[in-house]
């Protein structure tokens, strides 16, 4: 499971072991909330569909996963890849199958035990976009052992790829798949107690570790409130130092925590390229 808004919602962290919450709430599952967060997770195409319906006022009860099916269905009437590609242009650079894998190694060779080449192209936008069959799913379709086995096939075609945590946005902004996820968190939690704290004070100190940095870089950014600080540092208590200088400069209470969400922003953007 893909753990997300470590700090403030400015920072993502990497792929670890399921944890006791996961990752749709309420919040999390409402459109606008969505738009206003996660939105770069979105492909370019639900980006200017999940905005204009809010322009409009028709998201109320609107589910994520609903609304991606129901954008991309037309994929499932399509009968070939040129089909797909007239009517969803984001999907030009795809190749047919047939045309670029020549050499037949084992995989290919089971997948070819279960459809042709010169219809594979189409099957995986399709099971991928459409029906949003996960990567793991589409392998044992094909007979393949797991995703790793499909991965090079995948790039081979240049099939697009979701954003990280896009699969994980829309289960958890469907209620019933969410209650799903929940529950095979919890059981995963009960069975692997000991994998589950040892992640969870991984998490936490990366936590600490993220809000360190992001507090460096504010300091970096305010010479003149970290001079006043330790001015202030010679003659005051340093149990009390931090409350004591926010009371006295309120402007730079509020100059620090400006800084810190340009930090927090520049970190975010960091880690996403």
């Amino acid at each position: 499971m893909k753990i997300q808004n470590i700090y403030s919602g400015y920072y993502s962290t990497g792929n670890f072991a399921p944890i006791s919450k996961n990752f749709g709430s309420a919040k999390d599952m409402d459109l606008k909330n969505i738009a206003k967060n996660k939105l770069y997770l979105l492909p370019e195409r639900m980006q200017k569909v999940v905005t204009e319906k809010i322009k409009k006022g028709e998201d109320n009860g609107v589910v994520l996963r609903d609304l991606h099916m129901d954008v991309y269905s037309k994929i499932l009437e399509c009968d070939s890849l040129s089909a797909v590609q007239n009517e969803y242009p984001e999907f030009g650079e795809v190749l047919q199958a047939n045309a670029v894998i020549k050499h037949k190694s084992p995989n290919i060779k089971k997948i070819m035990e279960v459809l042709p080449l010169e219809d594979l192209s189409l099957f995986l936008i399709k099971e991928r976009w459409a029906n949003l069959k996960t990567t793991d799913e589409i392998a044992k379709e094909l007979g393949l052992k797991d995703r790793s086995a499909l991965n090079w096939v995948l790039d081979k075609i240049q099939i697009p790829r979701f954003e990280k945590n896009y699969m994980t946005l829309l289960r958890s902004s469907d209620e019933e798949m969410n209650k799903i996820i929940a529950e095979k968190t919890r059981l995963y939690n009960v069975a692997h107690r000991d994998v589950m704290l040892e992640h969870n004070r991984r998490v936490a100190q990366q936590s600490k570790d993220v809000q360190r940095e992001i507090s460096l870089r504010a300091w970096a950014m305010l010479p003149h409130v970290k001079k006043a600080l330790s001015e202030m540092a010679q003659t005051c208590d340093k149990k009390v130092l931090m409350s004591e200088f926010w009371v006295k400069y309120p402007d730079y209470a509020k100059e620090y925590g400006a800084a810190k969400k340009i930090a927090a922003e520049e970190l975010r953007n960091e880690r996403k390229k």
